[in-house]
Parts: C-alpha cells; structure tokens; sequence
C-alpha cells in the first residue's frame, strides 16, 4: 500500500492537535466555541491533503482512495498508468480514468518524486502482487466519513460566525 504521508500535513497536525485540546481543557465552552473550529479546519484540511489519500494492490483489485472518493478496480480492467504533468491517472479500458492523489507530489521534500519514480512505484506495487483475475466492473463509493468530517467542519465554523455575531465581546 501507497500512503500520501507529507511531512508538512503530518507536522501540522501534529502541532494543531494538542493546542485544540489545549483550548478545550483551559477554555471555558467560549474558548472552544472559538479555537475549535479555526484549529480543526486546517487540520481536517491536513489530513485530507496528506495521509486521507492512498493506493492498494490486492490480488483480485487495485483499490484507489482518494481523499473524497474511493475506486476499486478488478485488476484484469487496468490498462496501465499515465502521467500527465502533475496528475497522474490509472488508465481503465471501457471506462474513464482514476486519479491517483496518493502519487501526486505534495509540498515536502521526500514527495518530490520524478515522474520516473512515481510510476516505478505503481508498477512495482502491481508487478510483485500476485494477481488473480477476476471479472466485474469498476466500484466507485464516496467516503462518506470523510464527508461528514467536512460537513462537521463547515457546520462548526457557520457556529463560530453566529456565535460570534450574537455574543457580546468586553
């Protein structure tokens, strides 16, 4: 398996976690009205840029999480890989192709792969798992956690707004 794990996303949250439940533990419900929310957001946004998104080869599926949308795809319909600039995309025969975030460079260094290296990766993941074929058609399925997580977050800042517009400050 293939996880996007940028350094920069990962020391985010992990500085941007404890100083949420800093806020909890001295703050008064004010406090967490007000530091939650700012503090959450960049850390869902994080970890949706970074560890959210990866790739799995199984012996019957290449399985694509994306940080929204998950694909799986029976290993007898994938046609190979392509780069194109930065996006790089499983190439499915009979259907459009995948996007594959966890390939994508991020912002740190160690992510920044030659295009050479990233479809090495890929290749290497399908080459030395052993493959069964199998018929059936592509799965794509929302990651409706990851959606919810989203909902949650927008939900908590529209709060905060209101909480803040309503509260009168000293």
């Amino acid at each position: 398996m293939i996880r996007r794990m940028d350094p920069i996303a990962l020391s985010a949250i992990a500085m941007l976690v404890p100083a949420g439940i800093w806020g909890l533990w001295e703050g008064g419900v004010r406090t967490a009205m007000l530091v939650l929310p700012l503090i959450g957001t960049p850390v869902l946004l994080m970890y949706l840029a970074g560890p959210a998104a990866f790739v799995a080869v199984t012996r019957t599926h290449v399985v694509v999480g994306n940080p929204l949308v998950r694909y799986s795809v029976p290993r007898s319909l994938v046609d190979g890989v392509r780069i194109d600039g930065f996006s790089i995309e499983l190439q499915i025969s009979g259907h459009s192709p995948v996007p594959i975030a966890a390939l994508t460079p991020g912002a740190g260094p160690p992510n920044r792969w030659s295009r050479a290296a990233r479809l090495r990766r890929i290749a290497t993941l399908l080459e030395y798992t052993p493959a069964t074929l199998m018929a059936g058609t592509m799965v794509r399925r929302y990651r409706y956690a990851n959606l919810v997580l989203l909902a949650m977050d927008v939900l908590a800042l529209v709060g905060m707004a209101t909480y803040l517009s309503s509260a009168p400050f000293p």
